[in-house]
This record gives C-alpha cells, structure tokens and sequence, in this order.
C-alpha cells in the first residue's frame, strides 16, 4: 500500500471512530437524565420517547428503539402504541438505547433497581462489566472475556444469562460477526485493535436462559427478496429502508406514518416472507428477575476506551 493510501485509510478510520464517539457522548448526556426519567409510578412508554427525542435532539439517531425491560423480561421490550405499562416499587428496570452519527453506533444499558433485596443483583452486573472492560485488548480472545464474566456473576450467587451476549459494532450494523457471551465458552475470537463493541452483561435469579414471547414489537428489513402482495407492505419496506437501513425500528415508529390497522397486517406479511426480522421479548422464567450492564468500547493499542 502506498503512503498517500495507507494516510487515506487512517484518516477513514479515524473519522469513522470519531463518529461512534460522537454517539457515544450523545448517550453519556442522556444517562445523566435517566435518573430523573425512571421511576416508580412512571409509564414505559413516556421513558422510551423522552429517550429517543433526546437522542435526536442532540444531532443522533436512535440506533435501536429504546428498551424498557422490567423483573424476568431481559431484552426486547419497547412500548408498542398505547402502552400502559408502568414501574412499579419492587422492579427491577433494565434501560438500554443506542444512537448512531450516519450508522456508527453507540449502545449502553443501565439498570434501576426498586428492590433493596435485589441491589447485589445489579451490582453483579455491573462489577462483572467492570471487569471485562478491563480484559479487552487486541489478541484477546472473546471467550477469556466470557469466562470472566461468569465467574463474577457467579460469585455473587447468580446466573449469567447465556443466550445473550455483547456485539462487534459497524456501519448500520448493530450485531456484527463477533460476539462476547456472557459465559466460558471453548473458542472464541480475536478482539482486534480498533474494533468496536458493545460489551454487555447480564445477571438472573432465575435459570440463566432466555426464551422468546410470542410477540415482538422491534423488527429489522432483512436483505430477502420475496413478492410483496400488500400494497401498504411495499410502501414499509420503502420508508424503513430510506429512514432506517438496516438497524431495528418500532412498530410504534411506524405507527406515526401508517394507518394502524393496515400496519399491523403488512408487517405480519413481510415477516412471514422473511422479509423482516422480528427481535421478540426474551424472558427468563416467570418470577425470577434481570439486571444488565452495557458500554460500548474501541480497542486500543494496549486496552480499550470506553465512549458510553
């Protein structure tokens, strides 16, 4: 490669994590506020909307719809329209929202507990976060970060919840081709320096396994070509494709631009064509309770930096 390429390349790089720090700094502000946001008494879908516009307000984009996930729920929940869900004491509340600067993302989660019985239960999430961040480095393998994570959610006496893991982050992509599960696992990959990721941890009561709903309320447009027959189907998948690429959007989003009624019936048809994804709630067993922990990190040469 030639100079003047390779300072072309740099100077691509560069710009590009500049970008996911921009997003990043757009989620720090916002985390400021949560406290203020939720609390008992406070309905899910107010927290969601205040925590999407904020992220517009300040020059981002959302880059996922903003969860609220309450007790057993562990990911996956947004309000759909109307919702009345609200906080209540004793719950413990998962918040996790993500902006993007032209789909270079940023992604954190934090939990709120309303339970004094179930503090350590956030603070193993938290403390096995910690001490992840501080394995990341280049050559480091994601199943060494894995194992550290479950050690430490273990010692407090809980489960790490296995099918849920941190993400590589790109362009417009929110989980990319690596992962960084929550567990010891025997192989792993590379981390390699520059890369981004959302590293996230997640500590149960319960069995430590999530299982899907039978609803979903986040979907994505998958790069599947099917025919569409529903005129208002078609018009979908035109507006998420200019407004959201790919990364997840809302039902409740749509709901803004589409007649309800027909909304609901061209989504079931572009999903039952593969044509949308559907990220459906995951929940551990009823009665048992989540905490999570999330930041997003670039890999530097010796370590990692944290942008949430």
């Amino acid at each position: 490669m030639s100079d003047d390429k390779h300072e072309e390349t740099s100077r691509d790089t560069l710009e590009i994590l500049e970008k996911h720090r921009e997003a990043g700094k757009v989620l720090q502000e916002i985390k400021q506020l949560l406290g203020d946001l939720v609390k008992p008494g406070v309905r899910c879908i107010d927290i969601c909307e205040k925590v999407e516009a904020a992220i517009i307000e300040r020059g981002a984009r959302p880059a996922f719809p903003c969860n609220i996930s309450i007790n057993n729920v562990a990911a996956h929940y947004t309000s759909p329209v109307g919702d009345t869900l609200t906080i209540k004491d004793g719950d413990v509340v998962k918040v996790d929202f993500g902006a993007h600067i032209d789909g270079y993302i940023a992604d954190t989660a934090v939990t709120f507990c309303f339970n004094p019985d179930l503090l350590s239960l956030k603070e193993a999430a938290d403390e096995a976060l910690k001490s992840a961040l501080k394995l990341i480095a280049p050559g480091v393998e994601t199943n060494t970060v894995g194992g550290e994570i479950e050690k430490i959610i273990k010692e407090y006496g809980f489960r790490p919840v296995r099918e849920l893991s941190g993400h590589l982050l790109s362009q417009y992509v929110l989980h990319g081709g690596k992962v960084i599960p929550n567990i010891s696992l025997p192989h792993g990959a590379k981390i390699e320096e520059g890369e981004v990721y959302a590293v996230e941890t997640f500590a149960s009561t319960g069995s430590g396994s999530v299982s899907e709903a039978p609803y979903a309320y986040i979907f994505s447009i998958q790069p599947v070509l099917a025919p569409i027959r529903l005129r208002e189907a078609r018009r979908i998948v035109r507006f998420v494709e200019g407004e959201y690429k790919t990364l997840p959007f809302a039902e409740r989003w749509l709901a803004k631009q589409f007649s309800r009624g027909r909304l609901r019936l061209a989504l079931r048809e572009l999903a039952s064509k593969g044509i949308l994804r559907q990220y459906k709630v995951l929940s551990d067993r009823k009665g048992s309770y989540v905490a999570q922990a999330e930041e997003t990190v670039i890999v530097s040469d010796d370590g990692c930096e944290v942008i949430t």
